[in-house]
């Protein structure tokens, strides 16, 4: 066997280590190399070519656009109000400044009345030019004349139709109709919704019918045709017959009514209508609150609709009845 250590014979020859260890390095002794060497540097992570889960863009239309304008009222951004508003404004017929429309709203959403705007359904709103239609949901807190500590006052709420239209990207005109201010909920919004029929609908040929059908006296014999058997009326269910009825007393009323759909606004995957109604004619009874002063009037209704098998199942409606007030004295 060959011995781990040659040239035993010769002592004056120092024995050499068949495997001998590596020279140290020429700066550095046996004896002073660090016992545990550093260890190598990590390897760089590589890149994880897993795709990141990031939502895209959200589309910037018109519907966006009105969401961004609720949130400024709730987080009272009165100075970028003007992000919002094209700079010739009308508001419910009337021409207005930027400047007053905000002071209309910063009256109305003070900090101590805790408002909030909820955006409940919307209709529309798709690009840059269609309109939008949207029924709110109003909460504030009624405080009394003492308030003591600890007390949070009444909260009530109230519905409030918006519909709007809009110019280079921003909104120029407003029509905003609400409803009675009251301590209770607002009326919810139809439940379940069946699918939409195999065959498409025409929503808006479908309303000028609706109207037609109204305005011609023809209810009794072909309301049936678009209305449900029974149908929802601001939360209150009714025969098709009753539902007639509602719009006929309307005609006994007014003298020379008529209804006119100002703008018409359509969902077809929802089976949704949003519409502003415009009425005029001549008062010849009480009517709304109100007595009539022999003069012609003009108010409005902001109504949205839901439909079943291509008839209207669910009405949720705000009629302007202040204007009308106003306008019998």
């Amino acid at each position: 066997m060959e011995p781990a250590i040659s040239n035993l014979n010769n002592p004056s020859t120092p024995p050499r280590l068949l495997n001998p260890p590596p020279d140290p390095p020429h700066n550095q002794s046996l004896l002073s190399a660090p016992a545990n060497p550093a260890p190598a540097p990590a390897p760089k992570p590589q890149p994880d070519d897993t795709p990141l889960d990031i939502p895209p863009p959200p589309v910037v239309d018109n519907a966006y656009r009105f969401h961004a304008f609720i949130d400024r009222i709730n987080l009272r951004q009165w100075s970028l109000l003007s992000a919002s508003f094209h700079p010739r404004l009308r508001y419910n017929h009337t021409d207005v400044s930027l400047f007053q429309l905000t002071t209309l709203l910063r009256d109305e959403f003070a900090p101590k009345t805790g408002a909030q705007v909820d955006v409940v359904a919307l209709v529309g709103g798709r690009g840059d030019a269609e309109g939008v239609a949207a029924r709110l949901r109003v909460r504030r807190i009624v405080r009394g004349e003492r308030v003591y500590c600890g007390s949070r006052g009444e909260a009530r709420e109230y519905a409030r139709h918006m519909v709007l239209g809009w110019e280079g990207e921003k909104i120029a005109v407003v029509f905003d109709v609400s409803e009675d201010e009251g301590p209770g909920r607002i009326l919810p919004l139809p439940g379940l919704r069946p699918p939409p029929p195999r065959v498409s609908v025409d929503l808006q040929a479908f309303y000028r019918e609706y109207l037609e059908c109204i305005n011609e006296g023809r209810m009794d014999g072909e309301l049936a045709r678009f209305v449900k058997d029974r149908v929802v009326w601001n939360g209150t269910a009714m025969e098709v017959g009753q539902y007639a009825g509602l719009m006929k007393s309307s005609f006994e009323a007014i003298q020379g009514l008529e209804f006119k759909a100002h703008t018409v606004l359509v969902d077809e995957d929802r089976q949704m209508l949003t519409v502003r109604i415009e009425f005029a004619g001549t008062p010849v009874k009480p009517y709304g609150g109100a007595i009539p002063n022999g003069k012609p009037v003009s108010f409005a209704e902001h109504a949205f609709y839901w439909l079943e098998q291509s008839r209207i199942s669910d009405v949720l409606t705000i009629i302007d009845w202040e204007a009308y007030r106003v306008q019998m004295g």
